[in-house]
């Protein structure tokens, strides 16, 4: 089975989980915690209700023959007979998607040969607030709304970034990292859905994604795919390549991520000359 096959399966999973998911986000019931997930972070009623949507299809898909392993972000991972991963990330921005803030998506990648970022063949990505869809095959394009997409790169004039967003969990000296960038930045938002993010910055509304802390690499995978796809440019904190990083609920890395090379380049530059 390609893994573009993967798609319309991908697609009915999605469809469900945003018929599930937005009338019930910012609810009492929605902030209910009702355990540990494997990646880490407390569960919430709603990452259980998607989480148990994914793992019906695939368990549908299993039946028809399907053979993979799926990795996802409340369960960890669990074997369906093959080396296919399947990764699933169905809520994330759950934290949005808890407080009643309508920016939040499901995630959903293919990995073939391997477990690193270089692995991915299929990511799929759809905001479950408005319905936009993303996905990038590898070689074969990136797509946002099942067209391909050909995004214009932000503008630059060499001396500010129009718009960074800022990933970091929690604490002081991510921030302090990014010092440098943001004193370059026109405007600065932290948004809180790593996967729409890479998503919006793939198709240049965001100039520079900055994550100077390392994150779940889990999270990051079939987005960088799209990022890459459309013509994009990524890499660690410090400018180091990251397509070995493994895909798996463990692994870590920080992010410097932009549609423009140029962009990307400066941003470098900044904070070169700060740990200099």
């Amino acid at each position: 089975m390609t893994s573009q096959a993967w798609l319309p399966i991908f697609r009915a999973i999605a469809a469900e989980i945003r018929a599930t998911i937005p009338p019930l986000a910012g609810t009492p019931a929605a902030r209910e915690e009702v355990g540990l997930g494997a990646g880490g972070d407390r569960t919430i009623y709603l990452d259980r209700l998607a989480e148990d949507i994914v793992v019906r299809h695939l368990e549908l898909a299993y039946r028809s023959g399907l053979r993979f392993r799926l990795i996802s972000e409340e369960l960890g991972e669990r074997d369906f007979g093959g080396d296919t991963l399947v990764l699933a990330d169905p809520l994330d921005g759950s934290f949005n998607a808890k407080m009643g803030l309508p920016y939040f998506s499901v995630v959903l990648a293919v990995t073939q040969g391997g477990d690193r970022f270089s692995d991915v063949r299929l990511g799929y990505v759809q905001n479950l607030v408005t319905g936009d869809e993303y996905h990038a095959v590898a070689g074969a394009g990136a797509f946002h709304q099942d067209e391909p997409l050909h995004p214009v790169p932000p503008a630059f004039d060499g001396k500010s970034i129009p718009l960074v967003q800022f990933d970091a969990p929690s604490g002081v000296e991510p921030r302090e990292r990014a010092a440098p960038i943001f004193a370059r930045a026109e405007k600065v938002r932290q948004l809180g859905s790593a996967a729409l993010n890479l998503c919006h910055t793939a198709a240049g509304g965001i100039a520079l994604q900055v994550t100077p802390g390392p994150v779940r690499s889990f999270d990051l995978a079939g987005p960088l795919l799209i990022l890459r796809e459309a013509g994009g440019i990524a890499t660690d904190f410090g400018g180091g390549p990251i397509d070995s990083v493994s895909v798996r609920l463990d692994a870590r890395t920080t992010l410097l991520a932009s549609l423009s090379r140029q962009i990307h380049a400066y941003a470098l530059e900044l904070v070169r000359v700060r740990v200099s």
